[in-house]
């Protein structure tokens, strides 16, 4: 089931929380109902790619950002007036020990 997200009178219901990615991959699809969202990239190790994608169907992804990370951190990427239905991440370059943890907001 794909969570939606987005327009509703109460911020905190605005938020996904993807559970931690431990190996290369991408995180389940999050219906968004607003073309506001922000992205908060949680990294534990270092060399990791992290890429924002959308979808106007959750079938066919294009990119919208790549970020690298030499190492760990948080960092939020923010997309304004962007039009898509679906968002996720995926992750690459995750190695033993490591993860990707991310959130998306939508409003």
């Amino acid at each position: 089931m794909v969570v939606e997200i987005g327009y509703f009178a109460d911020n905190s219901k605005n938020i996904h929380f993807w559970d931690p990615l431990t190996a290369d991959g991408a995180t389940p699809s999050v219906k968004v109902a607003g073309v506001n969202f922000t992205f908060c990239d949680k990294i534990t190790g270092s060399n990791i790619t992290v890429v924002h994608q959308g979808s106007f169907n959750d079938s066919d992804w294009f990119d919208l950002e790549s970020h690298s990370h030499a190492g760990s951190g948080v960092d939020r990427h923010t997309y304004s007036n962007t039009p898509v239905l679906y968002v996720r991440s995926a992750a690459s370059g995750i190695g033993g020990g490591e993860s990707y943890t991310g959130s998306v907001m939508c409003d």
